[in-house]
């Protein structure tokens, strides 16, 4: 779970009534746990804004103003990762990795990994970039739990998008993006007001609800036939990012 030390919980317009919500929600019946997750989409600013903005910005919301997130991050590392393993299938890995600057040769398993790894995330400067960091640390690291040893990576990740597997890249990276967006967001102002496994057990709902609504979405796309290089590349990820937004925004 990402959390970030003295991270300030946003306020105004919808934020004080989810925050509220928040503050009740072990109590309230299973139905009502599960609409903590439509109100959050809706106070970063709803699935059309959010998954547009590459700045935040001010938003009237709940009868007073509110400040959206931003998404740009989050978008052009699933763009990178999408463009990364189309090029591995249709390049191999070598190639694909030496046009990126990525040197993994004579790397142990780990190592590939944490290479990978680094090459994907943002330094953090926000919670776009730190959440978009902790969501590909993730996706990466389910990937390679299916490859046993060094000499199974290059036709293990080749594969990956012509597969089922590709729901893990885009969909699932996602997923987690949101995931730890909201962890990011409440984790820390939970703990203090309550305690650490009230809060954890929060989280627990809200990853829950994220993983069964998304589950309903449609992730098999045909993600080979995407050219993630170009503006169709990031016109494709923008919109499944506002497709599976607006599943989560649905009470």
């Amino acid at each position: 779970m990402g959390t970030s030390k003295g991270y300030e919980t946003p306020s105004g317009g919808d934020w004080n009534s989810l925050k509220r919500q928040i503050g009740g929600l072990l109590d309230q019946p299973e139905e009502k746990k599960k609409k903590v997750v439509s109100k959050f989409i809706k106070a970063i600013g709803g699935s059309e804004a959010f998954s547009s903005y590459s700045k935040p910005r001010s938003i009237a919301a709940g009868g007073g103003r509110s400040t959206s997130f931003k998404s740009s991050t989050a978008r052009n590392t699933a763009q990178n990762i999408g463009s990364f393993f189309s090029d591995i299938n249709r390049q191999g890995l070598q190639e694909a990795t030496q046009s990126r600057g990525i040197d993994l040769n004579n790397k142990t398993l780990d190592e590939v990994k944490e290479t990978l790894i680094d090459f994907f995330i943002t330094p953090a400067v926000d919670s776009d970039t730190a959440c978009a960091s902790l969501a590909i640390t993730t996706v990466i690291e389910e990937l390679f739990e299916g490859i046993l040893n060094e000499n199974e990576i290059e036709s293990y990740l080749s594969n990956v998008i012509t597969t089922d597997k590709a729901e893990i890249l885009i969909c699932g990276f996602y997923k987690n993006y949101i995931y730890e967006l909201f962890s990011r967001i409440f984790f820390e102002d939970r703990t203090i007001h309550t305690n650490q496994d009230d809060a954890i057990e929060v989280l627990d709902i809200v990853k829950e609800t994220i993983n069964t609504k998304v589950s309903t979405y449609q992730c098999s796309n045909n993600l080979a036939s995407i050219d993630f290089s170009g503006q169709a590349g990031a016109d494709f990820v923008q919109g499944i990012l506002k497709e599976i937004l607006e599943v989560l925004e649905e009470e």
